[in-house]
């Protein structure tokens, strides 16, 4: 009688144990949501091999530029390709932490480069980090779909929002596993509007 007592003392301790574990895990996930991600800057940007700013002339396309392209459109590979400078900060009363997360760019809904940052970081209240991520990728197949002069404009002169979009799904780490956030969570949803800053 007294073992089988023990035992469900035992069982009852554990399902306090897993239920308090599970709180502690939602509240840390749950936290993730709660810190402002934003882009400060884009560096090295760069359009089939090309500094980006070397395709413009004050207000116009510099022509010299336009064989880099017109090789790239024939090769089929467009590739473009910059460092994001992400940062996070923590507005919270409590300190957040971040194992490392995964980051997605989609090109018109669709998506384009998806990466992996391994990089702890820790937050108490009120800071802030940077933290760069770096992607490469071929837009051939927008320029396909929508026409090359249409995928310049979005990238050089328009304001619209949705062409070029910054997701990323951190995690938190639980013994010897990450525990991403369940879905993406859109940093920004005008990633060209940092590129046409680096022209104008």
């Amino acid at each position: 009688m007294m073992k089988n007592k023990k035992l469900s003392l035992l069982c009852y301790a554990l399902l306090i144990f897993l239920i308090s574990g599970c709180a502690v895990t939602k509240n840390n996930i749950d936290a993730l949501a709660k810190c402002d991600y934003s882009v400060e800057s884009l560096q090295d940007v760069r359009l089939a091999g090309r500094a980006i700013d070397s395709y413009t002339a004050g207000n116009s396309v510099n022509i010299a530029s336009l064989p880099a392209v017109a090789l790239a459109m024939l090769r089929k590979d467009l590739p473009l390709e910059a460092r994001v400078n992400m940062k996070i900060s923590n507005p919270t009363s409590t300190r957040t932490s971040i194992n490392s997360f995964k980051y997605l760019i989609e090109i018109q809904g669709k998506p384009l480069f998806e990466g992996d940052v391994n990089q702890n970081v820790q937050l108490a209240t009120g800071e802030s980090t940077t933290v760069p991520l770096s992607f490469k990728a071929n837009i051939f197949g927008a320029t396909q779909e929508k026409g090359l002069e249409s995928v310049l404009n979005e990238l050089f002169t328009r304001e619209g929002e949705g062409f070029l979009v910054l997701k990323i799904k951190p995690s938190i780490r639980i013994g010897s596993s990450n525990i991403y956030y369940p879905g993406y969570i859109t940093v920004d949803r005008n990633l060209a509007k940092s590129i046409r800053k680096l022209v104008m």
